[in-house]
């Protein structure tokens, strides 16, 4: 395939991407125009400035993973292929952000083979530490201490002990899939385990933020949190809900799936109406993030 073929896919696939975010921006605006919602300000710019470090946090991590599958890249070109690879979620299929990862890495000379294992590796943590802190979250929060809720606590060891190396490995052998290259200890399957638990405790702030910034009809609600009494509630119900939209794979970017399980988590801790209005508000606040972020890696797309 010549150059010319090639920018022309890329151009198409870029147009796709963003016709459906804007999609998605547009229908959840259109849905809260009909609400009088103030917000507050101070709390809407943390969260945003929370999401950035994010975003940067999760390129980091892909960088480490890639580097201990002896394949190491720069910060800023795994930052680039990380998030250009999760605009693709908003694709319905989600095959789409994980064949995106594996040709932007390629491209920057990772081997597809390793890419692959990198990306099954990273989703077995990120959904194994999403599952951590709603069992968290449910041990120690009154709202969500209820015998439905606990199996998350129940599955943390399991967790623990399946993200062992030689467990990984037995699986790729099986597979046939096991990179050469392969360095990954305990401890560090471990660190990143530990690493993703700290994001999506970073992210439930930011969520946390967002839903505790709103008003309605210009009253102040009885949830609004003097401090952090609600944080760990919504920091798991965040990563709870996120996990799930990712496991939906029809969905583009999780959409219903994760806000339906967010309002539903959420009837337990806050009043009507705010549990169907906080996940709108949060998956407008989360597309601005990235479309803001998409344009920056396309500015600095020269950068190594």
């Amino acid at each position: 395939m010549n150059v010319w073929w090639k920018k022309a896919i890329g151009v198409a696939v870029a147009g796709v991407i963003m016709f459906f975010i804007i999609r998605n921006l547009v229908s959840g605006l259109r849905e809260l125009d009909s609400l009088e919602v103030r917000v507050s300000t101070w709390r809407i710019v943390g969260a945003f400035a929370l999401l950035g470090l994010l975003f940067a946090a999760y390129g980091r991590i892909w960088q480490y993973i890639l580097g201990k599958l002896g394949h190491g890249i720069g910060f800023a070109a795994s930052m680039r292929i990380w998030f250009l690879s999760q605009a693709g979620r908003y694709i319905p299929g989600k095959v789409w952000f994980a064949l995106g990862r594996i040709y932007l890495s390629e491209r920057a000379g990772v081997p597809r083979a390793v890419a692959a294992v990198a990306m099954g590796l990273e989703l077995v943590l990120v959904l194994g530490s999403a599952i951590v802190v709603f069992g968290a979250a449910s041990a120690l929060s009154p709202g969500l201490a209820k015998a439905q809720y606990m199996w998350g606590l129940g599955l943390v060891p399991v967790i623990v002990i399946g993200v062992h190396p030689r467990i990984i490995r037995a699986i790729l052998a099986k597979l046939k899939r096991e990179p050469g290259g392969f360095n990954l200890a305990y401890a560090d399957t471990l660190k990143i385990l530990g690493l993703y638990i700290i994001c999506w405790c970073i992210y439930g702030l930011g969520f946390y933020l967002v839903g505790t910034s709103l008003e309605l009809g210009g009253t102040t609600p009885a949830f609004r949190s003097v401090g952090l009494d609600l944080y760990p509630e919504m920091a798991g119900i965040n990563a709870l809900s996120w996990a799930g939209g990712l496991l939906s794979v029809v969905t583009p970017a999780g959409l219903g799936v994760r806000e339906g399980i967010s309002g539903i988590l959420l009837a337990e801790v806050v009043e009507k109406p705010y549990p169907s209005l906080i996940p709108l508000v949060a998956r407008l606040w989360v597309t601005i993030g990235e479309l803001g972020t998409l344009g920056l890696v396309f500015l600095f797309r020269g950068w190594k």
